[in-house]
């Protein structure tokens, strides 16, 4: 094992001291009280896990989209709208081998799905000197009203001090968690539906003295009809038997549906809709288009991945993170400039 992989294996697999958790100023909705909740009110009880969840294509794209878009800006410390001389060396590397971009991935994930982002920090002399984003989904969970109970282990070096990001908002899994049980269903029931089509040739029974056939009887003409077929192209039917084609039949996949729940994850996960695409299945045919103006980056950001930047850049900007005076932000300058750069950003020093 590398010295890079021993640094990232070392910083989830320690056992943890008991830090001084943070408390979020508003109840936790954790599986625990999203299942009482489903209880109570009468909804599907059904678990939908972060795992699940990500099995729905449309979501996963959407989310990874977001993650994309705000990973790929550097976080740069300011004051007075200018950046400061000394930049904070954790704000772009690492000494755990993992790097800044999929430290900031993972905190817009985990914003996106639960609403709640953690990350850890190594603190000297009073000071962050590194950080890294302990994962939701694996590693922690809310008790005892907004107390953060670590469920895995973490590198006590990580645990000099916590900083919650709040999105101030629901996650997907919580609001978006009917669209995702549709997804769901939807894709089982295409893949029943593909595992067992509906019958391509029919040998209808003619006569009624022999719907008393057993089971093992229509087997043998069925598969003795199948043999006849698989060698040659000419066929012989008994008098009571009649053939009828349905393989120019389209089987239904459920596609107007699908492209329902396409729209309402495009909702919920704040993307347009032609991120996630969809198809047309009347009217013509073919793709379904949205209206593109030119500036669809902008957009997608503005309406959409701008939450997760602002929300995590809000937090690190709060007094116990960096000076007072001074903020943290996302440097967007190549994110929006015309053109389009061909050389990526500076993420790390």
């Amino acid at each position: 094992m590398g010295i890079f992989k021993r640094k990232i294996a070392a910083a989830y697999a320690t056992r943890p001291s008991v830090p001084n958790t943070p408390v979020s100023p508003w109840g936790a909705q954790d599986s625990l009280q999203v299942a009482l909740n489903s209880e109570l009110f009468g909804t599907d009880t059904g678990a939908i896990t972060r795992e699940i969840a990500m099995r729905v294509p449309g979501l996963k794209r959407a989310v990874q989209i977001h993650a994309d878009v705000v990973g790929g800006m550097p976080l740069v410390q300011y004051k007075d709208g200018v950046r400061v001389a000394q930049q904070p060396r954790w704000l772009s590397n690492s000494n755990s081998g993992i790097p800044p971009l999929i430290r900031t991935k993972g905190l817009v994930k985990d914003l996106a799905l639960e609403g709640w982002a953690l990350l850890g920090c190594e603190v000297t002399n009073g000071e962050i000197t590194d950080a890294i984003h302990i994962p939701k989904a694996t590693h922690w969970q809310f008790v005892n009203g907004g107390q953060v109970e670590f469920t895995q282990l973490v590198d006590p070096r990580y645990l000099g001090k916590l900083i919650l990001i709040p999105l101030g908002d629901n996650g997907i899994l919580i609001d978006g968690v009917d669209t995702i049980r549709q997804a769901r269903a939807l894709d089982i029931a295409r893949t029943t539906r593909l595992e067992s089509p509906p019958a391509g040739t029919e040998l209808h029974i003619t006569d009624p003295a022999f719907d008393g056939m057993s089971a093992k009887e229509q087997m043998k003409e069925v598969k003795a009809y199948a043999e006849q077929r698989r060698k040659t192209s000419v066929s012989m039917t008994k008098s009571y038997v009649e053939v009828k084609e349905h393989t120019g039949e389209a089987i239904d996949l459920f596609d107007s549906a699908t492209n329902s729940v396409r729209l309402d994850i495009a909702n919920h996960a704040s993307v347009p809709a032609s991120a996630i695409e969809g198809a047309k299945t009347s009217g013509g045919g073919g793709d379904m288009t949205y209206t593109g103006k030119g500036d669809e980056r902008s957009e997608l950001y503005d309406l959409g991945s701008r939450q997760f930047a602002d929300a995590i850049a809000a937090r690190l900007s709060l007094d116990d993170v960096c000076p007072e005076g001074e903020y943290i932000a996302f440097d967007k300058s190549e994110m929006f400039a015309v053109p389009t750069p061909t050389t990526p950003p500076v993420l790390e020093d």
